[in-house]
């Protein structure tokens, strides 16, 4: 129960809630850096402890005034690797299955790949490149975005030029893909958002990318319907069909075991279900059989309807929700969806800030993406959508970044085990992964230089916490500490997460059992209300330590 504080605790235990709803979001689809990242406050003796008696929304078991969730022994920074499929894989809580075996399982877990934003937009050192220069700062592109303080505040994780002469587009979208099969991934849906042109040239890159970094690696083709095939119906399906053909025969493009192309359009409604009639027909005519799976914005299971009244579909999505009340009851998707004859594929976003829309949904800390991936385990979805790779301007990636560093991926990596298996994966090794803002949402900006506060969306309520979400072998007591004073709660075995007020200071985590600590981490992040702009992303990091060379090549 609340101390005096007003502490928010909740324990989870490792028992699967079922949720479900029907709905999206309305809304569809900072800078950490080295100067800051080291920082740290000195050690306190004031020292606070809470008992534990509530539920917790998000993933399983019981809860109090704070979350709890776990990972095995370590001790430091997020600089890891992933070790073998199959075999120990240090960087995480539990010990991955083969490759093999979770590609062989019906389940299919695609990433949703956004081009504006690979590795590299020049191939220079991260200290002086475009998300450098422009991107991250205030002044970026002659001050377009002095509005918002920069158009994103992470970038991707940043890593040294390739070699001139070489082709290092390419060499990184295989370096992408080798990061996403390490989590087990069956592949990438590619957002197209052109015909032609850079966003064009990056599919044709990235699939031959999948084809030389892993050959089962798939790319599902997801038409963009908000941003290309523009004017009337018989010119934008003109360009559609042109387009699909003209990638349909490469051998990393994603097809049924029967043969057939599997389109994802985003936004499908956008165009008829008569013209997606129309245009599955003319792919025909031209010797490519296509199925549809369509991703909607508008609410899922009325427009599914109305496209099965006009053709077949192989399976349906939602773009989904980006906070917490609208991931709840969510399980119930994937039910509906059978009900109509379709597969479903789940939505899974870890959170979704916006500084160029002076925007943000309120994820909870990690409770968004646990909410969600339970929902698809125990919904009994056919696919996953993670929404997304990288898209960094909406901060919805679980690619490692400069401001989510490993953590957001190391999560998934569990999470893709347990949907494709059907069993939880065992917890092998004690870990803590963290989670909070830069500020409080209520700390004040400069409007005299931020155009205006930023406003949550999507009805989620603002919260200001810290999270300490550990991975345990066993029970263990889970601290935080921050601002002078430690709070701290008894947990059993398996994820937990404990939740505390944010305060300004740099939050020490620990995991202590049998009176010795057995992990630990300083967050990479200081939290400060003295502020210019705001900056709404949630920032992680992780305990386990282990050499990640292999996905940074």
């Amino acid at each position: 129960m609340p101390t005096p504080r007003g502490r928010h605790i909740l324990l989870t235990a490792l028992l699967v809630v079922a949720c479900g709803d029907s709905t999206a979001d309305s809304t569809s689809g900072g800078t950490a850096d080295a100067s800051t990242a080291q920082t740290t406050e000195p050690a306190s003796t004031s020292t606070a402890t809470t008992t534990t008696t509530t539920a917790d929304p998000t993933t399983t078991g019981t809860t109090t005034d704070a979350t709890t969730d776990a990972t095995p022994t370590s001790t430091s920074t997020d600089t890891d690797d992933t070790g073998s499929q199959g075999e120990t894989t240090p960087c995480w809580p539990f010990d991955q299955p083969p490759l093999a075996e979770l590609r062989a399982s019906d389940k299919k877990v695609f990433a949703h790949y956004f081009s504006p934003y690979p590795l590299s937009l020049d191939n220079k050192d991260p200290a002086e490149d475009y998300y450098a220069k422009h991107y991250l700062q205030p002044s970026g592109e002659n001050g377009k975005f002095a509005y918002c303080g920069g158009f994103i505040k992470q970038r991707p994780l940043p890593q040294p030029p390739r070699e001139g002469g070489l082709d290092y587009e390419l060499l990184n979208f295989e370096q992408e893909v080798r990061r996403a099969a390490a989590l087990g991934l069956d592949g990438f849906t590619y957002d197209i958002l052109n015909t032609e042109g850079t966003h064009w040239n990056r599919l044709l890159k990235l699939l031959d990318a999948a084809s030389n970094a892993d050959p089962e690696f798939r790319i599902v083709l997801m038409p963009d319907m908000t941003s290309t095939y523009e004017g009337s119906d018989p010119e934008a399906q003109t360009a559609f069909v042109d387009s699909i053909v003209a990638v349909a025969a490469h051998p990393a493009v994603h097809r049924l075991g029967t043969g057939e192309l599997v389109l994802a359009p985003f936004a499908a409604d956008k165009r008829s279900p008569a013209w997606w009639a129309g245009a599955l027909q003319a792919l025909a005519a031209e010797g490519v059989d296509a199925v549809l799976w369509p991703v909607f914005v508008s609410p899922w299971s009325a427009a599914t309807m109305s496209f099965q009244a006009e053709l077949p579909l192989l399976g349906t999505s939602s773009w989904g929700p980006a906070t917490v009340p609208g991931a709840t009851d969510y399980a119930d998707n994937a039910a509906q969806a059978h009900a109509l004859g379709v597969q479903w594929m789940s939505p899974v976003r870890p959170q979704d800030s916006r500084p160029k829309d002076l925007i943000y949904s309120e994820a909870g800390n990690t409770q968004l993406l646990r909410l969600l991936w339970d929902a698809a385990v125990a919904g009994d979805a056919d696919w996953v959508q993670l929404v997304t790779w990288n898209d960094y301007s909406e901060a919805s990636e679980v690619s490692p970044s400069s401001g989510t560093q490993w953590a957001l991926f190391d999560l998934t990596a569990y999470y893709v085990a347990w949907f494709k298996t059907g069993q939880q994966p065992p917890i092998v090794r004690d870990a803590i992964y963290y989670s909070h803002r830069l500020h409080a949402t209520t700390a004040e900006p400069d409007l005299m230089l931020q155009e205006s506060i930023y406003e949550p969306v999507n009805g989620g309520t603002p919260a200001d916490e810290i999270e300490l979400l550990a991975f345990l072998t066993a029970s263990a007591t889970l601290e935080i500490e921050v601002g002078g004073t430690t709070e701290s709660t008894d947990a059993p075995a398996g994820i937990q997460s404990l939740r505390v007020p944010l305060v300004e200071g740099t939050p020490k985590f620990r995991i202590v059992r049998d009176g010795g600590t057995v992990a630990e981490v300083d967050s990479a992040f200081p939290i400060s209300n003295t502020i210019v702009y705001q900056d709404m992303l949630y920032r992680s990091g992780g305990s386990l330590s282990c050499d990640r060379g292999p996905l940074l090549q």
